[in-house]
């Protein structure tokens, strides 16, 4: 391998991390957000370089490019779907890789991210570089051949959308909101389909892969729009033997596990009021295997697995002798 290449790899290798977490923002795929930094290597990697100066402002400029190009493809292929879209969990490691700490760092609720899909590709660019990577305008004007003020005016416009549109853009208490998320998880688990209506909203929006329903418009048990929201969430439930939270863009959601495998992933978005009189407004709901396979290989039965496996292949530990009693050191 050449100087040059060498450079270049390690130059790429460097920002990688935060290539795959904007690729990501901005569309919502794991496996869209590889595809495009792989392409984004490849244009490096072929590239006259020599006169590039800054290899992160270059790199994050064509993976910006590249996924505008995507997101205009991908986002025609979603609005002729029957089903709902919803963006990819992004499940948070226990030990945070490096490119999990770069999408920590840029960290969006996964309610925003789903609103991101109302905005046009170049909008839901300049958001992304401005709110989740500190990108200023005139950073964000080079990259999307704009002028500052007018990546200022797109910003604020996408902004007042969001706003609109009714996703708090700041994060809840996440202690208040963690109690919430429990009490959602214990309700599904125990069945409890009163205790369930009890914790939401009188007009929730309830967003699944699988349909779309619309907000619902009162919550009791007489209501249509009520019965079919109450029996697409206990239906999961019921399609599942297990309810765990876990923690997905930094914010407590549930996994609905089935067999070891995680069948379905609930995201919760609380009103922010004070403990006690908190109640979920929006409740986003992924079942999509495709969607959930990046999830399942953290957490999923093959990974549960795989981890046994290779506590079964290390070496047995020594037993120390306390009197007559036999005692793990290790343990």
């Amino acid at each position: 391998m050449t100087e040059q290449v060498t450079d270049k790899a390690s130059s790429f290798q460097a920002a990688r991390a935060r290539l795959l977490a904007l690729a990501y923002r901005m569309l919502g795929s794991r496996a869209e957000a590889e595809d495009v930094v792989q392409d984004v290597w490849l244009k490096w990697y072929l590239a006259d370089t020599q006169e590039v100066q800054t290899p992160a402002a270059w790199l994050t400029t064509i993976t910006t490019r590249l996924a505008i190009d995507r997101l205009r493809h991908v986002q025609r292929e979603r609005a002729s779907q029957a089903a709902g879209w919803l963006p990819e969990p992004w499940l948070d490691e226990v030990a945070p890789s490096a490119e999990e700490l770069a999408l920590r760092s840029a960290e969006m609720s996964y309610g925003v991210m789903l609103l991101l899909e109302r905005l046009k590709p170049d909008e839901r660019a300049a958001f992304v570089l401005h709110e989740a990577f500190d990108c200023d305008y005139a950073e964000i004007a080079k990259i999307l051949e704009r002028t500052p003020a007018a990546c200022r005016q797109i910003v604020h416009r996408a902004t007042q959308r969001l706003q609109r549109a009714g996703e708090p853009l700041e994060r809840p208490d996440p202690v208040v909101h963690g109690k919430m998320v429990e009490r959602l998880r214990a309700a599904l688990e125990t069945q409890d389909r009163v205790g369930l209506l009890r914790l939401f909203s009188e007009t929730p929006e309830v967003v699944s892969d699988a349909s779309v329903a619309a907000p619902v418009a009162a919550v009791c048990a007489e209501a249509p729009a009520v019965a079919g929201w109450r029996d697409t969430v206990t239906s999961l439930a019921q399609h599942a033997n297990q309810a765990e939270m876990v923690s997905v863009a930094g914010a407590q959601c549930i996994a609905l596990l089935f067999g070891g495998d995680i069948v379905g992933m609930l995201d919760v978005t609380t009103n922010g009021v004070p403990d006690g009189s908190t109640k979920i407004v929006a409740l986003r709901i992924v079942t999509s295997a495709e969607r959930l396979r990046a999830t399942n290989r953290l957490l999923g039965r093959t990974a549960v697995n795989d981890l046994l496996a290779r506590i079964q292949q290390r070496p047995q530990p020594s037993i120390a002798m306390s009197r007559d009693f036999p005692v793990d050191v290790y343990a």
